[in-house]
Formats: structure tokens, C-alpha cells, sequence
């Protein structure tokens, strides 16, 4: 019985070594990731301003019934919608046509892979700050070259314009993440066997016939699962309208997320941020439930 026990008490001291390795770790989730949300979630029922914020009242419901009050929160759901669903459609379908495009070989591939995906290694704040002097309605690239080509007479703010200042976000939001679409679609293509694409070709099939009736259906599941997690990830990116418009003018570029970004970095109402907070936190888990549901369904699908 003695090595019997000797053994259990190895496993044991292994057990105890493992733990310890994932004590410090599990620490900082706790601290840095759960502990700040349970005391978002808490705060959003509080009154906590940034003159009070060490005196927090509860208020029940009414920093979210402030929130739905406020015309310009409002504002920015709608830009939200509008903000996924225009960038996910043209990353999509622009991703996809460089997919296509780069399954051929031709002079210069290489360099042309590069200067597609660089954008995808950029921040998006730092993208927001590039498209802003771009933009620019002084001296911007974009007016310059609209100017050259006798479009414009003169020069266009477009960032000062609310008319202008959301599909201007949305151009450079597209610039940096149709590369997600097609490093992805690219890589899905590969697995396609080539057999089907040489026996189509016997039976006469041109191009067209090709992708509907084999590129597509073979990745479908694929490019499915990739727009619903594009549309997650989109929903939560407020970095690029952060650096490229702030939100404006008069909160015509806002997006939830970007609106909550803004209202932190004032520090006026830090409830109504945090009930803000967790209205967001609540469409993304159900967004995200959609993911998983749609992939368990593919799943057993293909099963």
C-alpha cells in the first residue's frame, strides 16, 4: 500500500505545481476583465457622476430610461445598423473578389498580396488618424485628387459635413477589413479539389456556371460563419471612428460602441455610460448566440 500512496501524493504535488502556474493568471482575468464588468453592470443602476463618484446612489432603471430619452443615443443604433451592415456587405463581396483574383498567378502577386493585407496589421485608430488627413477638408488627398479630376470645384469637408462623415468611416473601415474576408476565402478555396472544377469544364461549363454551382456551395458554410463573426467584431470596433471623427459632427458618425468611448473619455455620467455599456454587452451576446447556434447547426448539418 506504501507505493500506492507515494504515487497519489506525486499526483498531487503535480496537481498543486499546475495550480500554482495558473493562480497568477487567473488572478488578472479576474481583476482586469470580470471584476470590472460585475461593477459595470452594478454601477449602471447607480447614480455616479465624476463629482460623486465616491458617494454612488441607486437609481433603479433610470439611467436606462435616460438612455432612451436621449435622441442622440438613439441616433447612434441606427448608425450601428447601418454601420455593419454596409461594411460587412462591401468587406464581403470586395474580400471576395480579391480571393478570386489571387488564385491565379500573375506578375507582381507578391507585392499586390502586401498591399492588400497591410491594412489588416494596422490599428484601427491609427487607420482613423490616416483617413482623417486624408479627408481632410483643407488639404486632404481625397479632395485634391477630386479637384484634379474636375469633380468637385472646390474643396469638400467631408468630415465636417453629417451628411458625409458616416459613409467616410465606413470607406475606411472597408479599406482595412476586406483583407479579413480574403485571407480567409482564400485559404477556403484552396480546399475546393480541382477534379470538380476539370470535370465541369468537360461538361461545357463556363465561369459563371463554375462559382454558382461549385465555388459557392462548397464554402458556404464558411463564408456564413465568417459574415456572422465579421458582423460581431464590427458591431464592437469603436477605435476607428474614435481617431478618424470622434463621432461627429453632432454625433452623426457615432455607433453605440464609438458613443460609450466618448462618453468615458468625458467622465460626466459614468452610470449612464455603464447602462449604455451593458445594452451593448446584452446585443452582442445575443449576436454572438446566433454564431454559435448557426455553427452547431452547420455542424450537424455536415455531419
Amino acid at each position: 500500500m506504501r507505493p500506492s500512496k507515494n504515487k497519489l501524493s506525486k499526483k498531487m504535488r503535480d496537481r498543486l505545481f499546475i495550480a500554482l502556474f495558473l493562480l497568477p493568471g487567473l488572478f488578472m482575468i479576474l481583476v482586469m476583465l470580470y471584476y470590472p464588468a460585475v461593477d459595470g453592470i452594478v454601477m449602471s443602476f447607480q447614480d455616479v457622476k465624476s463629482y460623486n463618484i465616491f458617494s454612488k446612489k441607486f437609481i433603479g432603471l433610470d439611467n436606462y430610461r435616460n438612455l432612451f430619452d436621449n435622441i442622440t443615443y438613439l441616433g447612434t443604433w441606427k448608425n450601428t445598423v447601418i454601420w455593419v451592415f454596409c461594411c460587412v456587405a462591401v468587406e464581403f463581396l470586395l474580400g471576395f473578389g480579391i480571393a478570386l483574383l489571387l488564385q491565379k498567378p500573375f506578375f507582381g502577386k507578391k507585392l499586390y498580396e502586401c498591399v492588400v493585407f497591410m491594412p489588416w496589421a494596422l490599428s484601427g485608430f491609427m487607420v482613423g488618424i490616416m483617413w482623417k488627413w486624408m479627408f481632410n477638408g483643407s488639404n486632404g488627398v481625397i479632395n485634391d485628387i477630386l479637384m484634379r479630376l474636375g469633380i468637385v470645384e472646390r474643396q469638400v469637408g467631408f468630415l465636417s459635413n453629417p451628411d458625409y462623415a458616416l459613409p467616410c468611416v465606413i470607406v475606411a473601415k472597408v479599406w482595412t477589413g476586406m483583407a479579413f474576408f480574403a485571407i480567409i476565402i482564400m485559404a477556403a478555396l484552396k480546399t475546393i479539389p480541382q477534379d470538380m472544377y476539370e470535370a465541369a469544364a468537360i461538361d461545357g461549363a463556363g465561369p459563371l456556371k463554375k462559382f454558382f454551382y461549385i465555388t459557392l456551395p462548397s464554402i458556404r458554410v464558411i463564408l456564413l460563419l465568417m459574415v456572422l463573426l465579421r458582423a460581431v467584431q464590427t458591431i464592437n470596433a469603436p477605435d476607428l471612428i474614435f481617431g478618424m471623427t470622434q463621432g461627429g459632427p453632432a454625433g452623426s458618425s457615432h455607433i453605440a460602441s464609438s458613443y460609450i468611448m466618448t462618453e468615458v473619455v468625458k467622465g460626466n455620467d459614468y452610470g449612464l455610460v455603464s447602462a449604455a455599456g451593458v445594452i451593448l454587452w446584452l446585443v452582442t451576446l445575443v449576436c454572438t448566440g446566433i454564431y454559435i447556434a448557426c455553427t452547431n447547426t452547420l455542424k450537424g448539418g455536415d455531419e
